[in-house]
């Protein structure tokens, strides 16, 4: 039975029952679990959050799929691949996405009386950028080549990455940007940049992000692109909540900017020495 495709729509993003009692009665035999989701959208389901020791995200991978399954299962891939989208526990929470503005979502704040639905958490079941690997990556030495910037400027911000375990494996590697106290309500963080690096076990790699001005630049009430002086702040990590370093720079005056002209990513290099 097709729960989505063209022209199919369901209003239940969970796996179907049938699927979750598979999974239970699977789970009764004290084996080793793993759930393959073939889909279009990820995988929802209390029960395989509650019975599966892994979940691979496979979406709908073509002709090829099968083989770069079963090198992940065996382990000849290391997977290194993150969530491209925040996926809700129930329909009841969509929309539901990490750049949400200040005040809103799970980070409206205490003062309304409770933080989370009646009956389900306000945060996602998977965060945006989340993602597993067989090795473990530390990140350290984040340094920013400067801390004030005009509106024309640009930065680098850099990071030591070490693969800590004991295979070879891809980190994403995730910039986010915050303006907190803007002139209008800004997002909770906005991704600025990142990069997908190769480590051997114990290997260390240094990843630079060269982060312009107008990343930040905001259509203000005239309509116009605006780079607004004030604290931006700096996060790095392996995704959107799994945040492993803060900093933060200062933008030293309001500057406006063509729209073609306005930064969108940060350009990236991988070297061995930090900024």
């Amino acid at each position: 039975m097709a729960s989505m495709g063209e022209g199919v729509d369901a209003s239940n993003i969970n796996l179907p029952p049938c699927q979750d009692a598979f999974i239970r009665e699977a789970a009764r035999m004290g084996k080793p679990l793993i759930g393959v989701h073939f889909d279009g959208r990820p995988i929802s389901s209390d029960t395989a959050d509650a019975c599966l020791d892994a979940i691979l995200e496979a979406w709908s991978p073509a002709e090829c799929g099968a083989q770069a399954v079963v090198s992940a299962l065996f382990g000849e891939y290391n997977p290194g691949g993150r969530m491209p989208v925040s996926t809700a526990y129930h329909a009841g929470q969509i929309p539901i996405y990490y750049n949400h503005p200040h005040g809103s979502a799970w980070h409206q704040g205490e003062s309304i009386g409770f933080v989370n639905y009646v009956d389900l958490p306000h945060t996602p079941r998977y965060f945006f950028g989340y993602g597993l690997s067989y090795t473990t990556f530390d990140y350290a030495d984040l340094q920013l080549s400067k801390t004030q910037i005009g509106p024309d400027d640009t930065l680098l911000i850099s990071v030591r990455v070490t693969n800590t375990g004991s295979c070879k494996g891809d980190e994403v590697v995730q910039l986010y940007l915050s303006d907190e106290f803007a002139g209008m309500t800004r997002p909770v963080k906005e991704l600025a940049g990142f990069r997908r690096i190769t480590l051997e076990a114990g290997e260390s790699r240094v990843v630079c992000f060269t982060v312009a001005a107008s990343q930040m630049a905001f259509l203000d009430r005239d309509m116009r692109w605006k780079i607004e002086k004030g604290q931006i702040g700096v996060e790095v990590g392996s995704s959107s909540e799994d945040i492993r370093l803060t900093g933060a720079y200062q933008v030293t005056e309001d500057g406006w900017i063509d729209g073609r002209d306005r930064a969108f990513y940060a350009k990236t290099e991988v070297t061995g020495q930090a900024v």
